[in-house]
């Protein structure tokens, strides 16, 4: 291993440190022999004794308390004193000076004072004693030496502390390239390494000594590679068989640095490996292990660049939310997966399939035309339609599919958006149908789209009317409420009836925001009624999305606070599909609670279940005008209505009858014990000031 290498220039500072500091050893040993053997008086001896404890001193040159700095100031002052000339003196100055910079004592300038001005105070006392000497040219032979030690030893301390400094930067640095899980390699200007570490050769397979070339993985010299290490580029990734046999991949690069080349060299394997497994994800739908929709769309965008034909089939699965509702989305999942097996094994090698999303899926078939797309879609169907068994009952997989052939000039999201939409309007014809796109189902969706805009704006700008029917108490041939329907005056259109939007309010949501005004204008009308005067109930249709809501509760608590409608007075009517949504028989049983009633409509015709009528009471039972209308057809109708009036009494519910137009449908339902009617025989649905204008006609 090769770690910082110390430059040419380093080295040599280091041998002059240690000549100085022999030097500073060697003077203080003459000085000590000269306070011996020429010293004056009977302190020189005790003098030389305090030299030797200073020289001791020095063997523990890391720490250079106040008290040693003291010491060596009485010593050069002492020394002057029993010294014939200053001259000796200097040089053991000199020698502690140097002594403390080679150390790099902090605040060196500062301790080094007490032996520089113990020499000045020892000078000017030698030289008070001798006024004979003092001169000029012997003033400047003891001062300008002290004054040349000054400057110099305040150098040599900062070259050594610049030493050390760059001593720990270098062994700092060792310390990085040693343990850093980075290859590391710095090459001079023949490609020898200067700096490398272990990790280097682990990658690159580099036994060799320092002098050695650094190999790379194209050869035996990246200083010579021509496969783009040697650059200041992006990294270049090689893949490199490993000793355990596996394959490694591993990230070189050469960057350029003034006269040398860094190589840095990673194994980047684990990263490869996870990019793998992310653009599988990317790649890949997680649930079924079908193509995912990004990956997808490039797969389409490819086969129309390569100019053939592209057949596109978009496959939605009917009803899925009903599955996923009644047996959890474990069952949800399974069924997906079921499908998308199907799916994948319909279309075979030739074709890719993918799921979009939810319970959408495409098959991408390069090189079909209509015909064989179209084959290719009812091989799709008949592979869904075989039996499914795991969710206890057997079941089919029905599903919606939608076909679009590429043209000239069609786009990846146009060819998308045209198989959407047949697949859109095979849904709306029934589903469990193939629909091939034509141009015109584009104008639909466009005037569809339209009609979407028109009726958000209807609901929040003041377009929707609502009409009454009146309800008319069999009994007493008197009108006892209402039902409140909703019209749309659309501009352009005239008045439209509920069947020309209330599918569309569905389909978008719109039927809440939709139901709440409905359901607030019909109650506000109905106490306009009871200030007339006019005990009139009021009754509302409410869907079962708007029922399932969590708010629909709350806002009707609102309506009837606001208003100060009595909930008796408030009938709110649903259809038999709510058996079906958990949600919706909640909030129905939640709204039962509060006093509102609540009403069955077409009864019969939907999801009739005695089961559902003796757990769910109703208040009011409707039955649909397909049965009375044909009163007067055939007696098993007859039959079937009187069944329906008598089961209603059984369960404590009242009855009424809709579609009633002829005084012999009135007087047969009168005598069959039915309580209430509606129809065109006691009056069309109208705006309540017609209604005041002209009252009820009750046979």
């Amino acid at each position: 291993m090769g770690g910082a290498l110390p430059s040419a220039e380093l080295a040599g500072l280091r041998r002059i440190i240690r000549l100085t500091s022999a030097f500073t050893w060697l003077a203080g040993l003459v000085f000590a022999g000269q306070v011996v053997f020429a010293g004056d008086g009977p302190a020189h001896l005790p003098l030389a004794a305090l030299v030797v404890v200073v020289l001791v001193s020095w063997l523990r040159p890391a720490r250079y308390p106040w008290p040693a700095a003291a010491v060596e100031g009485v010593v050069i002052v002492a020394a002057t004193l029993v010294m014939p000339t200053p001259q000796p003196v200097v040089a053991f100055l000199f020698a502690v000076t140097v002594r403390r910079a080679l150390c790099g004592a902090e605040r060196y300038p500062v301790k080094a004072l007490p032996a520089l001005a113990g020499y000045l105070v020892g000078l000017c006392w030698w030289l008070a004693a001798q006024p004979a000497a003092v001169t000029g040219p012997q003033l400047a032979a003891n001062l300008m030496p002290l004054a040349g030690l000054v400057v110099e030893t305040l150098a040599l301390h900062e070259a050594v502390r610049s030493t050390r400094l760059l001593d720990r930067a270098n062994r700092t640095l060792d310390a990085v390239v040693r343990s850093s899980p980075v290859g590391l390699a710095l090459l001079d200007e023949r490609g020898t390494p200067s700096l490398r570490n272990e990790r280097a050769g682990e990658l690159l397979s580099w036994t060799g000594g320092p002098d050695d070339h650094v190999p790379c993985p194209h050869g035996p010299d990246i200083s010579r590679c021509r496969s783009g290490c040697r650059t200041a580029g992006e990294p270049v990734e090689v893949e490199l068989p490993r000793p355990d046999g596996a394959t490694g991949v591993l990230a070189v690069q050469a960057v350029p640095i003034e006269r040398h080349t860094l190589v840095t060299a990673q194994d980047v394997s684990k990263r490869r490996r996870l990019e793998q497994v992310l653009r599988a994800r990317a790649e890949r739908d997680e649930l079924t292990g079908l193509a995912g929709r990004a990956h997808f769309l490039h797969l389409v965008d490819q086969a129309l660049l390569a100019g053939e034909a592209v057949g596109l089939l978009v496959i939605d699965l009917d009803g899925f939310k009903e599955v996923n509702d009644a047996d959890g989305h474990e069952a949800g999942d399974w069924y997906l997966v079921s499908a998308a097996e199907r799916i994948n094994r319909a279309a075979g090698p030739v074709a890719e399939a993918a799921r979009l999303g939810g319970d959408e899926f495409a098959v991408l078939a390069p090189g079909h035309d209509v015909r064989e797309s179209a084959r290719l879609a009812t091989r799709v169907l008949s592979e869904l339609a075989r039996p499914l068994t795991g969710l206890g009952h057997d079941t089919v997989i029905r599903a919606s599919v939608g076909i679009a052939v590429s043209r000239p000039g069609v786009g990846t999201a146009d060819l998308l958006r045209d198989a959407d939409t047949a697949m859109y309007a095979a849904k709306r014809e029934g589903g469990g149908r193939i629909r091939l796109f034509r141009p015109e189902m584009g104008e639909q969706v466009l005037a569809r789209q339209r009609d979407k805009a028109d009726l958000r704006t209807a609901v929040h700008e003041g377009q929707l009317v609502l009409h009454y029917q009146p309800i008319v108490d069999l009994a007493t041939s008197e009108a006892s409420g209402a039902e409140a329907l909703v019209r749309w005056q659309r501009p352009g259109h005239g008045l439209l009836g509920p069947g020309a939007f209330i599918g569309l309010a569905e389909e978008t949501g719109l039927i809440v925001p939709l139901g709440a005004k409905v359901l607030a204008g019909a109650c506000e009308q109905a106490m306009r009624w009871r200030e007339q005067g006019r005990a009139l109930g009021v009754t509302v249709n409410v869907s079962t999305r708007q029922l399932s809501t969590p708010a629909f509760l709350p806002s009707l608590d609102r309506v009837l606070k606001t208003t100060g409608l009595p909930p008796a007075h408030l009938t709110i009517e649903v259809t038999e599909s709510v058996w079906a949504d958990e949600a919706a028989m909640r909030g129905l049983m939640e709204v039962r609670e509060t006093g509102v009633r609540v009403a069955l409509d077409d009864f019969g015709t939907g999801y009739s279940s005695l089961s559902y009528l003796q757990r769910y009471p109703f208040d009011v039972v409707k039955i649909d005008k397909s049965f009375t209308g044909n009163l007067d057809d055939t007696g098993r109708t007859a039959g079937v209505v009187r069944c329906i009036i008598d089961l209603a009494e059984v369960l404590g519910a009242h009855t009424v009858a809709e579609g009633i137009e002829t005084e012999a449908q009135a007087d047969w339902l009168r005598r069959a014990g039915c309580d209430y009617a509606q129809g065109y025989l006691f009056g069309r649905p109208d705006t309540p000031e017609n209604w005041d204008s002209h009252p009820v006609a009750v046979p």
